[in-house]
């Protein structure tokens, strides 16, 4: 049952974008944003009122607070991309993105993560998922790709910060300070830069659910991290990526209204490039020592 969650959190990240894609091309981009973050923290407020737990601000480093400031960023850079590349390309793009920044973070030991050096042994998976990005490309732009790279980027940095807050307070407030705290940010920006009601007024009358983009994003926060933990993160990584790249498939066909070969074929390069990169990360950490008593109760 767990896994089929994660397969559908997977697929539920590439309606969203698609459903996100929707609305900025209806809104323009700073109405779209407001619209999106303002139904997710009604979503998670609700959530909150069912499960009667209020919002607490706990006395933390400041920068725990500013996942949402982050989360913002990507999904300005996706909704950028949407339409100029396909969705699955868009969705391995971010992988890669996600996995180059995963990388370094992993190198410097960013935000408190333990330091693992990098291995050459990496390479041959990041290989693999960039010949598949070359099949699901058929023509270079070079802003929509750049900016999937950075939404991969954007969404391991607000991960790792939202994952810290979540630890110090609960996944639910943490979600909450998200969504609000990205709310904040876009009104400010659309006060600042923004058409005024006049653009908030092009966002209404489209069809529902492209509204729904900021929904989603809550309920696959809320899935995935009742998830983790559960399963091994390996097979959940590898089902939420599947369903990524499958429901990417699909949507492109119905989009498009045509089979793409090469999609599929890169998507399969990509998958082929996830799991050779986690088994060697599992590889690695069955070979590391186990830690040595006075270390383990640090």
């Amino acid at each position: 049952m767990l896994y089929l969650l994660s397969l559908l959190a997977g697929v539920l990240i590439s309606v969203m974008v698609v459903f996100n894609g929707g609305l900025n091309a209806r809104a323009g981009h700073l109405a779209a944003l407001v619209v999106i973050h303002l139904v997710g923290t009604l979503g998670i407020a609700l959530a909150m009122l069912l499960k009667k737990e209020g919002p607490r601000v706990a006395r933390l480093p400041f920068y725990l607070y500013i996942g949402g400031f982050i989360g913002v960023m990507t999904t300005v850079f996706n909704n950028l991309a949407f339409g100029h590349i396909s969705v699955s390309a868009m969705m391995a793009l971010g992988l890669l993105g996600e996995s180059l920044s995963g990388l370094a973070a992993d190198h410097y030991g960013i935000l408190g993560l333990p330091r693992r050096p990098f291995r050459p042994e990496k390479l041959w998976g990041i290989a693999l998922t960039l010949i598949g990005i070359v099949c699901m490309i058929t023509e270079l732009h070079a802003l929509p790709v750049a900016v999937s790279l950075l939404a991969g980027g954007t969404v391991l940095l607000s991960r790792l910060l939202n994952g810290q807050l979540a630890a110090r307070t609960s996944v639910v407030n943490s979600t909450f300070f998200n969504y609000l705290m990205g709310l904040l940010m876009t009104a400010l920006l659309y006060a600042l830069m923004g058409n005024g009601m006049t653009g908030l007024a092009q966002s209404t009358g489209g069809p529902l659910y492209i509204y729904l983009g900021g929904a989603l994003g809550v309920i696959i926060v809320l899935m995935s991290n009742f998830i983790v933990g559960k399963i091994p993160s390996f097979y959940m990584t590898l089902a939420l990526f599947v369903g990524q790249v499958m429901a990417g498939l699909l949507l492109d066909m119905a989009l498009s209204g045509a089979f793409s070969a090469r999609n599929l074929l890169g998507g399969l390069f990509v998958l082929a490039g996830l799991v050779l990169s986690l088994w060697q990360d599992r590889a690695w950490a069955r070979r590391m020592p186990p830690p040595l008593p006075e270390q383990a109760s640090q």
